[in-house]
C-alpha cells in the first residue's frame, strides 16, 4: 500500500506543475475557483464564505494525504469526496477525482475506478496515465478487449521510450488474458529490442515461450537468466515453475529454496514449495512451509 501512496503523492506534485495549479495544503491557502455564481448570497457574505471554503477545501485535502499515509484509505476517500462537494469547480478536483480512482483500484474495486478514469478521459483524453491506468483496470476485471483498445492507443504516439515500453507490457497482459500468446511474445521482444537488458521482459520471454510448448528454449532462457542474476528469487521461482510442469521435482525444490533464501517470508515461494515438498513425500517440511505462509 505504502508504493501506492508514494505514487498518488507524486502525481499530485507531477499535475500541479503540468497544469499550473497550485493547491497549498497550509491553513488558509487556496486554490482559486469559485464564482461569484456558485453562492446566492449578497456581496458581503460572498467574501466570508469563499474564506471558509478554502480553508475547509485544503483541510480536507490536508487530512485526506495524511489518511494516506496512514493507509486509512476509507477515511481519505471521505475527505476527498467532501472537499469535492466544498468546492466543486475548484481546477485542482481533477486531480482529487484522480486520487479517488486510485483509491478503487487499491481496494480492487476496478468497475468503479474504470467510471472514475473514464470520466476523467471525457476531459483531458489525451492523459496518457490516466487511460493506462483504466487499461490496468480493464485487465484485472476481465475486459481484455478494452483494454487493448486503450494499450493501442497509447503506442500510437508514446512521448517517451519509457511510455513505449509500459504500454507494451500493458498490451503484452492484455494479448495474453485474450489468449493471444504470438502477439504477447511479439511485444515482449520489442520491449526486448528497446532495451535489451530488462529483467521483467527477458523473463516474461521465458514464461511465454514455455506456454507455447517451446520448453527446452524456455529452460534454457532461464539458465542464463539465474546465472546473470544470482540474486533475484523471481528468476529461481519462475525456473521452479517450468520444473514442476516437467514433474522434476528435486530441481524445483532446489530452486524455490534459493528464491526462499533470498525472500525467506514469501508465502507465495512457501506455499509453492510446500505443494513440491508433498511431492516428495516430505509433509512434516510442507506443513511447516504452509503454517509459516499463514503467518505472513
Amino acid at each position: 500500500m505504502n508504493r501506492l501512496l508514494s505514487t498518488l503523492l507524486l502525481f499530485l506534485v507531477a499535475a500541479c506543475l503540468s497544469g499550473q495549479t497550485v493547491i497549498d495544503l497550509k491553513r488558509g491557502g487556496g486554490v482559486r475557483a469559485k464564482t461569484v455564481d456558485d453562492y446566492r448570497r449578497d456581496d458581503s457574505d460572498l467574501n466570508r464564505r469563499v474564506r471558509e471554503d478554502s480553508i475547509a477545501y485544503n483541510d480536507c485535502l490536508t487530512r485526506a494525504f495524511n489518511a494516506l499515509y496512514r493507509d486509512s484509505l476509507d477515511q481519505a476517500e471521505d475527505l476527498l469526496a467532501r472537499a469535492l462537494t466544498l468546492r466543486p469547480a475548484a481546477p485542482s478536483n481533477y486531480i482529487v477525482r484522480h486520487y479517488l480512482a486510485r483509491i478503487h483500484m487499491a481496494r480492487g474495486q476496478y468497475a468503479e475506478a474504470v467510471k472514475g478514469l473514464t470520466t476523467l478521459l471525457r476531459e483531458r483524453p489525451e492523459d496518457r496515465e490516466v487511460r493506462g491506468e483504466r487499461a490496468s483496470c480493464y485487465i484485472e476485471s476481465g475486459n481484455a478487449q478494452a483494454a487493448l483498445e486503450d494499450c493501442n492507443a497509447l503506442l500510437a504516439s508514446p512521448p517517451s521510450e519509457a511510455d513505449h515500453v509500459h504500454a507494451l507490457f500493458l498490451r503484452t497482459a492484455a494479448y495474453h488474458a485474450l489468449h493471444e500468446t504470438d502477439k504477447a511474445l511479439a511485444d515482449t521482444r520489442a520491449v526486448l529490442q528497446i532495451d535489451p537488458a530488462n529483467k521483467s521482459a527477458t523473463l516474461l520471454e521465458a514464461t511465454l515461450l514455455a506456454e507455447m510448448g517451446q520448453t527446452a528454449e524456455a529452460m534454457n532462457r532461464y539458465n542464463l537468466y539465474v546465472t546473470a542474476h544470482r540474486e533475484d528469487a523471481d528468476g529461481y521461482a519462475a525456473r521452479a515453475e517450468l520444473e514442476v510442469r516437467q514433474e522434476m521435482w528435486q530441481a524445483a525444490r532446489a530452486d524455490y529454496d534459493e528464491a526462499l533464501r533470498i525472500r525467506p517470508a514469501d508465502p507465495t515461494l512457501l506455499l509453492a514449495r510446500a505443494t513440491v515438498l508433498e511431492r516428495l513425500g516430505l509433509n512434516a517440511l510442507a506443513k511447516r512451509d504452509r503454517e509459516a505462509a499463514k503467518r505472513e
